[in-house]
């Protein structure tokens, strides 16, 4: 009789369990279909102000005045807005939304910046592409003649290397560009002895072109005969000269 007694109390236990389960359920059933739509059907709708371009403070105040609040979600860099303002808005600017909800707003951190490469040494258009390539713009640019390069090569830059600086700022160079070549007067090398002849060349920082020898009776050997360019003729120093000379 014990026993029986005791599972009817194990019994009786779940089945009051159970009750309290269902129970629980309507409570739950009954406050999400009755009593939670009244109290959010209390708030008005209106429509989201348009807070872009201000500061966090000045949207505060604008959405106040709608029963709304301004949750600062977080910042991104722009390369014209100041910092502080306000960049996006959710919802978006005319949206329909209750009051006492949140506007969520994404801020400028200002103008990204980074370091200013080293375009020392290298080309102009290296240089001009590296800047491109790091967001920066081409400053202005002053030439300088140096005997010691071959090309438009950067000597100097401002700012410098590695200063930190606002993407989009211009950074100025300074281009070393070759001495332009002397122009020379082609002296007349007809009849002189060959050696002559190409001494006279090598002395005027030209360049001799092998020598061509043609057999003729009626000059003496190893004299010039013909020359190109023609006596006369201009040229820049180390352009070459073909001569064509009697044969020994």
């Amino acid at each position: 009789m014990a026993r029986e007694t005791r599972g009817m109390k194990v019994w009786e236990f779940l089945l009051l369990l159970a009750g309290l389960g269902v129970i629980a359920v309507a409570l739950v059933v009954a406050i999400n279909f009755t009593v939670l739509p009244r109290i959010v059907h209390r708030n008005t709708v209106v429509l989201t102000p348009d807070v872009r371009g201000m500061t966090v403070d000045g949207a505060r105040l604008a959405v106040d005045e709608h029963g709304l609040t301004v949750a600062e979600d977080r910042d991104r860099a722009h390369p014209t807005i100041p910092r502080g303002m306000i960049l996006e808005q959710t919802p978006a600017a005319g949206s329909p939304i209750r009051s006492g909800r949140r506007v969520q707003v994404i801020t400028s951190s200002g103008p990204p910046t980074g370091g200013v490469p080293d375009l020392t040494g290298l080309s102009y258009r290296q240089a001009e592409i590296t800047l491109q390539r790091e967001n920066f713009r081409l400053g202005r640019v002053s030439r300088i003649v140096r005997d010691d390069v071959t090309s438009l090569t950067v000597v100097f830059q401002n700012p410098p290397a590695a200063r930190e600086l606002r993407k989009g700022r211009p950074v100025d160079l300074v281009v070393a560009e070759p001495a332009p070549p002397r122009l020379l007067c082609v002296p007349d090398l007809r009849g002189l002895a060959v050696y002559l002849a190409r001494q006279m060349v090598t002395d005027a920082g030209c360049v001799l072109a092998p020598i061509v020898y043609e057999r003729t009776d009626r000059t003496a050997p190893n004299l010039v005969l013909r020359q190109t360019p023609a006596p006369g003729h201009r040229i820049r120093e180390g352009e070459r000269i073909e001569l064509v000379a009697s044969s020994p």
